[in-house]
C-alpha cells in the first residue's frame, strides 16, 4: 500500500476519497454467512446480553477505568442524563438557526449535507434531515460541550490525545430522522468509518435530543463487532434506548443502524467525533460510500439512507 500519511493532505475543498485507498476491498470473505463468535464475558456475567442489563453510566467530566473497560470489550457506552433540558434547548435552537440560515443560502456551498435529501411538506416547505460542520457555526453549543466537558471524553475513552471534528470531515453532525413525508426514516447496517484510515481511532459521541425507542428507530448495534476480523456475518443487534439528554459514545469501526420510524414523530442527534489518528487539512471532505462498502462485505447486504 505505500505510505499513506499524505492521503489526508491537500488544500480546502480537496476531497478524501476513502473507498479507493484504504485497502478493505482486499480483504477476504471467510467463508459461508455466520453468526459472531461468542462475545468475551466480564465479571459478574454479560451485560449486554439484552437491553434492559445494559448499564447507564454517570458522567463527572472524567471517564473511570469502569466505563473504559466497557466500551473498549463492547464498543460503546452510555452516559445518562449527561445534558439538562436547558442544555438539549441549546441545541435544537442552534439546529433551527443553522437550518434556516442554510435554507437561504447563507451557509457554505461545501458545508451543505450532500448526503441526505430534504423532504418536502404538502406546501413545497423544506425540512433538512442532516446539518454538517454544526459546532463550526453553533458558537453555543461549541460552548455548551466544553462546559460539560465533553471534550475529554475522547482521551479518556481511548487513552490517548485527541482531536475533535470541527473544520473537517462534515465536523460535528445534526441528524434528524422522521416517519411522515420523509426522505430519512431509517439508516441501513454501517461503519462510521472503516478500521484501517489515518484518521482513526476515533469515537462517535452521540448526544441524544429527543428519546430513542424501538418505535422511532434507536440505534441498534453488535456489541463487541469493533474487535471481529473482516469477515461475513449475520448481524445480530442489541436495541439501544435513549433518553433525551442521553449520551452514547462507540467506537468508529462498530457495526450498526438505526431503524425505521414507525410513527409519526421524529428524533434529533448531534454526532461530535474525537479522533486520536491523523488530523486532516481545513475543508477535507469523506467520502460515506466508504464506511457503507466494507459493512458490505460484512453483512452482505446493500447500505444507505431510507
Amino acid at each position: 500500500m505505500g505510505d499513506r500519511r499524505g492521503d489526508l493532505g491537500g488544500h480546502p475543498g480537496r476531497r478524501l476519497d476513502l473507498h479507493a485507498r484504504t485497502g478493505h476491498r482486499l480483504l477476504p470473505r471467510q467463508g459461508p454467512l455466520h453468526r459472531p463468535a461468542q462475545r468475551d464475558r466480564i465479571p459478574g456475567g454479560d451485560p449486554v446480553s439484552s437491553p434492559q442489563r445494559i448499564p447507564r453510566f454517570r458522567y463527572d467530566g472524567t471517564v473511570t477505568a469502569e466505563q473504559r473497560a466497557f466500551y473498549e470489550q463492547y464498543g460503546f457506552v452510555i452516559y445518562r442524563g449527561l445534558l439538562d433540558a436547558q442544555d438539549v434547548e441549546i441545541i435544537r435552537r442552534d439546529a433551527e438557526h443553522l437550518e434556516r440560515e442554510t435554507l437561504e443560502g447563507n451557509v457554505p456551498a461545501e458545508h451543505r449535507d450532500q448526503v441526505i435529501k430534504p423532504s418536502y411538506d404538502e406546501n413545497g416547505r423544506a425540512t433538512l434531515h442532516r446539518l454538517p460542520y454544526f459546532t463550526l457555526h453553533s458558537a453555543n453549543t461549541r460552548d455548551l460541550i466544553e462546559r460539560r466537558k465533553l471534550d475529554a471524553l475522547g482521551p479518556g475513552l481511548l487513552g490517548r490525545p485527541t482531536w475533535r471534528f470541527e473544520d473537517a470531515v462534515d465536523g460535528a453532525v445534526w441528524q434528524m430522522k422522521r416517519g411522515r413525508r420523509s426522505s430519512y426514516s431509517a439508516l441501513d447496517w454501517h461503519l462510521d468509518f472503516p478500521h484501517d484510515l489515518p484518521l482513526t481511532p476515533l469515537v462517535n459521541v452521540g448526544i441524544y435530543l429527543d428519546d430513542a425507542t424501538v418505535r422511532n428507530g434507536c440505534l441498534i448495534l453488535v456489541p463487541g463487532s469493533h474487535r471481529y476480523p473482516p469477515r461475513r456475518l449475520e448481524p445480530l443487534g442489541l436495541p439501544i434506548e435513549a433518553e433525551a439528554g442521553d449520551v452514547i459514545c462507540h467506537t468508529f469501526n462498530i457495526l450498526h443502524h438505526s431503524g425505521p420510524v414507525l410513527d409519526d414523530t421524529s428524533r434529533a442527534t448531534l454526532y461530535v467525533y474525537y479522533s486520536a489518528g491523523q488530523k486532516p487539512d481545513a475543508g477535507t471532505a469523506y467520502s460515506h460510500r466508504a464506511g457503507e462498502d466494507f459493512a458490505k462485505m460484512i453483512t452482505g447486504a446493500e447500505a444507505g439512507a431510507r
